[in-house]
Order: structure tokens, then sequence, then C-alpha cells
């Protein structure tokens, strides 16, 4: 399984270097929550949504998943952002927030995807 998952992260990056843009891998795109079926946040391609507590949609400046980690990039308010979650079991734990060179430790909350 995870030879599987990292040869899906390294077709991912491949296909997007070679279009030029972010995409997420299929294995974490989906709806995620601690609290299912009402979404925390919801993972496309290239874009995050945040649904709990309040909506926001951010487009993805870059996607990094090495089969373990997934780093998601976006800016917000002219700020650089980038969430850095833990995918194991199934699950991403929020492991911290790096906002404009600072790291912030997160509050691990442990998501699984909804149906």
């Amino acid at each position: 399984m995870k030879a599987k998952l990292l040869l899906i992260a390294a077709l991912s990056a491949t296909l997007a270097s070679c279009s030029g843009g972010v995409s997420t891998p299929e294995a974490l795109r989906g709806t995620w929550s601690d609290a299912c079926p009402n979404g925390m946040i919801q993972v496309d391609a290239d874009t995050l949504h945040i649904l709990y507590p309040e909506k926001q949609d951010f487009a993805l400046t870059a996607s990094a998943f090495d089969g373990r980690t997934w780093k998601a990039s976006f800016e917000n308010g002219g700020k650089k952002i980038t969430d850095v979650y833990v995918f194991e079991d199934n699950t991403l734990r929020a492991e911290s927030v790096i906002v404009d060179g600072s790291t912030f430790n997160s509050n691990k909350l442990r998501l699984t995807k909804c149906g």
C-alpha cells in the first residue's frame, strides 16, 4: 500500500510539473472531518476548502505529498501559508502551519475521510 501511495505521489508531482499547475494526489482528495458527515475541510486537485468553522476557499499555490506528509500552500491576506498534515492509517492529522516562514504547532486533530 505504501509503495502504491508513493507511486501515486510521484506520478502526481510529475503531472503537475508537466502541466504547470497544482495537483493534489487522489488519495487526499475528498471531505475530511473529526465528526463525519459534517466536513471540516474539502480537498480538491487545486483547492483547499475550509468548511468549518467558517467557509473559505483557497486556491493552492503548491501541493507536495511524499506518501506520508502533505504540504498544502496558499495565500491569504497577502500572507504565504502552508498547512502541514501527516497521512497515516487513512487519516489526516494537522501537524503544523507555516505563515510567512514562521512555524506554529497545530492542534494535532486527526481527520477521517467522510463517505
